[in-house]
């Protein structure tokens, strides 16, 4: 399955695969590779996460932040989900971070992988037992829905 075979890669800022990635050009790299669907394309913005929230592709759901539940109900494997950075002091509310600084693909229960930052690599983090995601999920956005190719992140 090539989202999990991407664990452990090592974050750098602006690549896109194959051997390091930031979060949203390993999102990319995913779509790439399995779809052949360029999500940055038609989005605006100068960050690519911002290009793949913005892209003509997919809907995206922005989600109730007072109910984690309800939203993790929403979610199917490979949907792409979208974080507001914050440290764990900032009160900001999530409706003023219409634009997010991090992304990640849901893997279903609850879990989801993603490139963090430069300090670590591509990792995986379970949306209910770590209180940090859940504070700053504020959305997802579903490319392809029920369709074949995506099992193989998941199920090969």
């Amino acid at each position: 399955m090539l989202s999990l075979q991407q664990l452990g890669k090592k974050y750098v800022h602006g690549k896109h695969g194959p051997d390091t990635f930031d979060c949203a050009g390993m999102v990319w790299y995913i779509y790439d590779s399995i779809c052949r669907i360029n999500i940055y394309e038609s989005g605006i913005g100068l960050s690519t996460t911002t290009k793949i929230i913005t892209s003509t592709y997919g809907s995206i759901i922005l989600y109730d932040e007072d109910d984690l539940n309800k939203n993790l109900k929403l979610l199917e494997k490979g949907d792409i989900l979208f974080f507001h950075r914050q440290s764990l002091g900032d009160n900001i509310p999530k409706i003023d971070n219409k634009y997010p600084g991090h992304c990640g693909i849901y893997l279903g229960d609850n879990s989801f992988i993603h490139c963090s930052r430069p300090k670590k690599k591509v990792i995986i983090n379970n949306l209910v037992d770590d209180i940090y995601w859940q504070r700053v999920l504020i959305g997802s956005k579903r490319i392809i829905s029920n369709n074949k190719i995506l099992k193989k992140w998941t199920n090969n």
